[in-house]
């Protein structure tokens, strides 16, 4: 019997102290702090100059994680070399005496040659904050896909969820909320989102996404840091709205002028995003939409050339238009491409002042995923008791992986109001159940949630039915209680497996009506 929880579970209790994520360090010829020997997050393996034998010995073992310091007296080519190892993650040079050596910039690994070892650690510090820091990465304009990544088909069942969510004033309330709070940090201006707020319709997405009074860097920097689902999902009317708007104008451009054409764009992007796209010629990467900042000595310049095709395109691709028409200034032509379009990486070039060429092609979404009938992107009406997974493998990761988001989520009052609302439009005839409705929005606690569902009440019918019949926007409706439910049954799991003293099979019983075809299943 597992005792660990097999989805995502927030844990409502903080008095336990979390364990410690060691990170191995690895110094080689510097002379290290009391600070730094005493930081008990820190696995720090120490050797001297006539060491270099253990120490490569220990840095090429099996450790998965290699955080590196070490003195200049490591030559370029050498630290090249070390460069190429999977394990290691990052290399810090410690420049001794007043000598630097220049190291080449083709080390995407290297964080910089420093002279002062406070500096140095607190450089590492940083980045490593960031590094662990899976749900709140740093921004990225690409990503590469890998057909057999597990992360890239977990973001190809969001993005379908987001498209398959019916949208709600509740929704645009939350969308709204989070660009206030983003102007409440002194960001941008509290008038100009009241402004959002008083005009905004979802056809005119495009026109508010290049208007002034809409916080163009806050969605950019949302949809960069793309790890961070909460922010994203609350972005999620905006997001459907201006892909919406974007595939009708992609549909009426189809038969304009040339289907194959060009378009520039400048740009800034650090050095090591270069360097993997120089590594992915003819593969293929994700393009996420937006902006970098500015003034960063770590940016090089871009340009980039994407090459289009009206006729490389369908429903399940990404959508891209024309829509200088929609935007205030007319100042030039402007195309928009969606979020998670697809291009071909065909070359990366630095030319003689010091620009990056970049060549793309844009595809068909051939990552795509099929999850066939009876999943739950096929509305099939029936309600699923039981999965053969030898014949119905993806249908049923589908269905975990849209648990599974809905489970990272965090707890807020929109989501509650969500659920409250949904309720109430499934029994909106019956007085009854809109009375006990009200009793849970007075009484209910999340530390009471299984004793809500184990009763005969509205959220034991709506779930059991939302859940079985797997119908997306539903269950995205109900994750406020599904959250809750799933926690505490987390919690519950613990007490009771001590309370079976040992014993490792129990057998449950229950009755249930199905159907004949179900059952011969």
């Amino acid at each position: 019997m597992s005792l660990g929880s097999r989805l995502y579970t927030r844990s409502r209790h903080q008095n336990s102290a979390p364990a410690i994520e060691k990170t191995n360090l690895v110094i080689f010829d510097i002379d290290v702090n009391q600070s730094m020997l005493s930081d008990p997050t820190i696995e720090m393996k120490i050797f001297n100059k006539d060491e270099i034998d253990l120490w490569f010995d220990h840095i090429t073992s099996d450790i998965n994680e290699i955080h590196l310091f070490a003195s200049n007296l490591l030559h370029n080519t050498f630290i090249q070399f070390i460069n190429d190892y999977p394990q290691i993650k990052s290399i810090y040079i410690f420049c001794k005496g007043q000598q630097y050596v220049n190291y080449s910039n083709t080390l995407t690994k290297l964080q910089g040659t420093i002279d002062d070892i406070n500096v140095m650690w607190e450089k590492f510090q940083h980045n490593r904050q960031i590094f662990y820091s899976y749900y709140d990465s740093k921004q990225s304009t690409f990503k590469n896909m890998d057909s057999a990544s597990a992360e890239s088909a977990w973001w190809i069942v969001f993005d379908k969820i987001l498209h398959d969510i019916k949208y709600t004033d509740i929704a645009l309330d939350e969308f709204i909320g989070f660009c206030g709070n983003y102007a409440e940090n002194g960001r941008y201006s509290l008038a100009r989102i009241q402004e959002l707020t008083d005009y905004y319709k979802s056809a005119g997405a495009i026109h508010w996404y290049h208007s002034p009074c809409f916080p163009y860097q806050l969605f950019n920097q949302t949809l960069r840091t793309e790890k961070n689902i909460n922010n994203i999902f609350k972005l999620r009317l905006f997001v459907a709205d201006l892909i919406s708007q974007l595939r009708i104008l992609q549909s009426d451009q189809r038969d304009i002028g040339d289907h194959s054409f060009l378009v520039y764009r400048g740009h800034w992007m650090p050095i090591k995003e270069i360097q993997q796209l120089k590594s992915a010629i003819e593969r293929d990467v994700g393009l996420l939409f937006a902006e970098l900042a500015g003034e960063n000595s770590d940016l090089e310049d871009v340009f980039m050339t994407i090459e289009l095709d009206f006729n490389n395109i369908n429903n399940n691709t990404p959508p891209f238009a024309y829509i200088s028409h929609l935007r205030t200034f007319m100042d030039e032509e402007e195309v928009l491409l969606s979020m998670n379009s697809i291009l071909l990486v065909q070359s990366v070039e630095l030319d003689e002042n010091n620009i990056w060429n970049i060549h793309l092609k844009h595809i068909d979404n051939q990552w795509d995923v099929e999850f066939d009938e009876r999943s739950i992107f096929s509305r099939h009406g029936e309600q699923i008791f039981i999965r053969h997974l030898s014949k119905e493998n993806k249908q049923f990761i589908a269905f975990q992986l849209l648990l599974d988001f809905i489970l990272r989520l965090e707890q807020t009052s929109y989501a509650k109001q969500e659920l409250l609302e949904f309720a109430r439009s499934k029994y909106q005839n019956n007085p009854a159940q809109l009375a006990e409705i009200d009793d849970f929005k007075r009484d209910y606690r999340p530390e009471d949630a299984v004793k809500w569902f184990s009763k005969d009440s509205f959220l034991y019918r709506l779930l059991n039915t939302s859940l079985r019949i797997e119908i997306i926007d539903d269950i995205v409706k109900m994750r406020y209680f599904i959250n809750d439910l799933h926690n505490q049954l987390a919690e519950l799991q613990l007490s009771f497996i001590e309370s079976l003293d040992g014993k490792k099979e129990i057998i449950i019983y229950r009755g249930l009506l199905m159907k004949i075809a179900q059952l011969n299943e």
